[in-house]
């Protein structure tokens, strides 16, 4: 019995790396993956090169840790790639996603194995954190992580999310060890795991002063006469191991910051001057450079409105739409049950310390222009997890064993929602958005990626031999066999496939260009992300005599 939930973590554990393989296996590259994947290549052949120099400047905006683990897993699947990056004579690189198609999935899911991996671990490590709170709340929080449909998303691919996400849980788990047995050596791994998280993404930074007030509150509930100096010293082993893990991850470099020209995309803050030598330069460009791009906004799209500004409520639409209904409900309970039960002070101060970083990082993400979906805000979910798992006993304090009851149940809800969607975890939505075929008319940014161009292609080989009109968001459709060509804003025959993100909030095709045919919900959706149209001539004449008369399908109440 005393293996029991030791043996139930890791079947849950399991089942989440079936579910994030397989949906790994699935998708097509999303458009920020080969850019990752080719900074990976470029930064490990010149640290194992032996020419540092420029190994971490290459898309530093997006930091390092991540691409250590995509240019392993890409070396263990494809040496000849790194041979040829090397060995090449020409400035032309090659093409980490060079076909044949079966050549393209194996080093795609190699890359993407790391970010698995980690997120596996981080999994295993919120359980390990929740057991103080019993093994009910191990096994809620646990649960609440392996079937999330933002950390499945963001867990199988090879992007930064997943390992930000992951890392800050990882530290998370070091911040109860650091708290349990407050010294030195807790301080400095915590502080070494919360450089990671920050070598992951930049946001990642906010955990930096909860955690040295977690130290520090650590050396002083032990009630010593003298806590001053075991708090000071706590506090120069994490900053100290803080610098070291950051400056390792970046090689140990030196150099100086182009403060014009940050990741040397001829922009920056408006003065011609550098500034070094200082250690790991490309980090500190790319969070300036990430600073910048906070300020200036990016296009986004918010309940059928486009702009560049953000909107306050953003990431709180993101999280009422985009999280199961399951989680949603079992997070009210517990609210209910602190309501109902005020905790003591002791017990208030520890949700203070494990909700602080969350609510600090909603509140400057949703102040900032950059709103690139609900992966932007996935760090917080660790937290926001082992928060409800660690009200589990309050919940059966305030209701009984009906109240532990329900949140399983609601858990297990949670649960069967997001494996409904499978493998198509970044077009999850909820009920109150509709669904995954609905949910776009509300949020589209960061849940169209472009994933789904393989299985258009594998669609593509059922149809009659048409020609395919295809609104491309991504990357190199052909690479996955597909022939297209640019959809025509004039009512032309053939098929149609339409990027939902691309219908929604267009930025590559002409806004209205293809209002003549959006007028009728689409004929088939692959993977919830592309809406596939037979266009007959036949059909081009009903489709104009609707235009000015019927709204967008996803306006329309027919």
């Amino acid at each position: 019995m005393k293996r029991a939930p030791l043996l139930l973590a890791v079947l849950l554990a399991s089942v989440q790396a079936l579910l994030l393989v397989r949906t790994a296996w699935d998708k097509s590259d999303t458009i920020d993956e080969p850019v990752y994947m080719s900074a990976a290549v470029h930064q490990w052949t010149r640290v194992f090169g032996g020419d540092r120099d420029g190994a971490f400047e290459r898309n530093c905006e997006s930091p390092a840790l991540p691409k250590w683990g995509f240019g392993l897993g890409l070396r263990m699947a494809d040496p000849p790639l790194f041979e040829a990056w090397v060995n090449r004579t020409t400035g032309k690189e090659p093409d980490v996603l060079a076909p044949p198609i079966p050549r393209i999935r194996r080093v795609l899911l190699a890359a993407r194995l790391a970010t698995i991996a980690i997120v596996v671990l981080a999994g295993l490590a919120l359980w390990a954190a929740a057991r103080r709170y019993g093994e009910d709340a191990a096994l809620v929080t646990q649960a609440l992580w392996c079937f999330s449909p933002t950390v499945l998303a963001q867990g199988s691919l090879a992007t930064l999310d997943g390992w930000s996400a992951a890392l800050c849980a990882l530290a998370l788990w070091a911040g109860f060890r650091a708290w349990d047995k407050p010294g030195v050596g807790s301080a400095a791994l915590l502080g070494a795991l919360v450089a990671a998280a920050a070598a992951c993404k930049v946001t990642a930074l906010g955990l930096a002063p909860v955690a040295l007030a977690v130290i520090v509150a650590a050396r002083w509930k032990g009630g010593t006469r003298s806590p001053t100096v075991p708090a000071l010293s706590s506090v120069a082993a994490f900053s100290g191991a803080f610098f070291l893990a950051l400056w390792a991850v970046y090689g140990f470099s030196l150099g100086t910051i182009q403060t014009n020209n940050l990741c040397g995309q001829n922009g920056g803050l408006g003065f011609h001057d550098r500034i070094g030598p200082v250690p790991f330069p490309a980090w500190i460009e790319g969070l300036l450079l990430q600073g910048l791009h906070g300020e200036g906004g990016h296009l986004s799209y918010l309940f059928g409105k486009v702009g560049s500004d953000g909107w306050w409520w953003f990431y709180l639409a993101c999280l009422a739409l985009k999280t199961t209904l399951g989680a949603q409900g079992a997070g009210l309970l517990a609210v209910a049950a602190t309501l109902r039960r005020p905790p003591a002070r002791r017990d208030w101060l520890g949700d203070a310390a494990i909700l602080a970083f969350p609510a600090l990082l909603l509140l400057v993400m949703s102040v900032g222009k950059t709103q690139n979906g609900i992966r932007y805000v996935a760090p917080l979910f660790p937290f926001a997890m082992l928060w409800l798992g660690r009200a589990l006993p309050r919940i059966k304090d305030a209701f009984g064993a009906g109240g532990r009851i329900a949140v399983f149940v609601l858990v297990a809800i949670g649960a069967v929602e997001s494996v409904a969607v499978h493998p198509d975890h970044l077009m999850f939505f909820n009920v109150w958005a509709g669904g995954p075929d609905n949910g776009p008319r509300y949020l589209i940014h960061g849940d169209d990626w472009g994933q789904d161009q393989r299985n258009l292609a594998q669609y593509m080989k059922g149809q009659r031999p048409w020609t395919l009109y295809y609104t491309v968001y991504n990357g190199d459709p052909g690479r996955w066999g597909l022939d297209w060509r640019t959809p025509p804003c004039t009512p032309t025959p053939g098929y149609y496939a339409l990027q939902a993100i691309e219908v929604h909030r267009p930025k590559r095709i002409n806004a209205g260009c293809l209002d003549w045919l959006t007028v009728e919900p689409p004929d088939a959706r692959i993977g919830h992300s592309i809406y596939f149209y037979q266009v007959t001539k036949a059909r081009i004449e009903r489709l104009v005599a609707e235009r000015d008369t019927i709204a967008p399908f996803w306006k329309s109440k027919r």
